[in-house]
């Protein structure tokens, strides 16, 4: 497993750093719905997805970046935890929702490459 993670290419951790920064920012403002926080995401997915090199590319990073920062707001905004088994407990409950931030991210990730592919002529 240790060896995987070495081989990131270091784009990976700066989308991973990108999503942390972008879900703690976001949990520290307590906006008062959802939706005001997954409209920069969305964007910031596009983006990523926009300036990838391939739609492989743009697929797996806008994605990654999709369930990080769903799954790091999820927990950077539960102020509830109290005890050690409720932090076991929600391990696998914050993965579930995580999951739909990643196909979110995949979703966005297809329409950064094809925005970019239809409206720029790429060499």
């Amino acid at each position: 497993m240790l060896n995987t993670l070495i081989r990131l290419p270091k784009r990976y951790y700066f989308i991973i750093g990108i999503a942390l920064i972008v879900a703690f920012i976001n949990a520290q403002l307590r906006l008062d719905s959802l939706l005001q926080a997954t409209i920069p995401w969305g964007i910031i997915a596009f983006v990523i997805a926009f300036f990838a090199s391939s739609k492989h590319d743009s697929l797996k990073l806008s994605g990654t970046f999709g369930f990080i920062v769903s799954y790091a707001f999820l927990w950077f905004d539960n102020r509830g935890i109290k005890s050690l088994i409720q932090v076991l407990v929600l391990i696998p409950l914050v993965i579930v929702p995580s999951l739909f931030g990643l196909l979110c991210g995949a979703v966005l990730g297809y329409l950064g490459w094809y925005f970019r592919h239809r409206f720029i002529k790429v060499k």
